[in-house]
């Protein structure tokens, strides 16, 4: 029985790291994902570059507190207030109780998760 829930356990955890792989191939060059939900306090809107003052992806409405955003790297770009300059590349956009999108564009990491996923290393640098 042992035996059984050991492979079990392996082939969740190659299944998890193949689909990670696809979403970050498909995503670009970037080796890690991350999906994060908006906080409490905060909207995003996905811009078309790092910087609030480009457009706005078109078709694409703004991320609020309940919705998600999976991102896979990070980059330096304006900065808004006195939050800093830290923009993610997000890939997708999950909006609660309602399909996603997959729409290419950059979130404010503080507005996301206060720069969490920057901090902690959990994804990359962009190329």
């Amino acid at each position: 029985m042992g035996k059984v829930l050991k492979r079990a356990a392996v082939s969740t955890a190659a299944l998890v790291a193949a689909a990670t792989a696809v979403v970050g191939a498909g995503a670009g060059s970037a080796q890690a994902s991350e999906v994060i939900g908006l906080g409490n306090t905060y909207s995003a809107g996905v811009y078309s570059s790092p910087s609030a003052s480009s457009a706005k992806v078109a078709g694409v409405p703004d991320l609020h507190p309940g919705d998600s955003v999976a991102v896979n790297c990070w980059t330096v770009g304006t900065s808004v207030g006195n939050f800093g300059n830290v923009w993610y590349h997000a890939f997708q956009e999950i909006y609660a109780g309602s399909p996603y999108l997959q729409a290419g564009g950059w979130v404010f990491a503080p507005y996301v998760d206060g720069a969490a996923a920057f901090h902690s290393g959990a994804i990359p640098k962009c190329p």
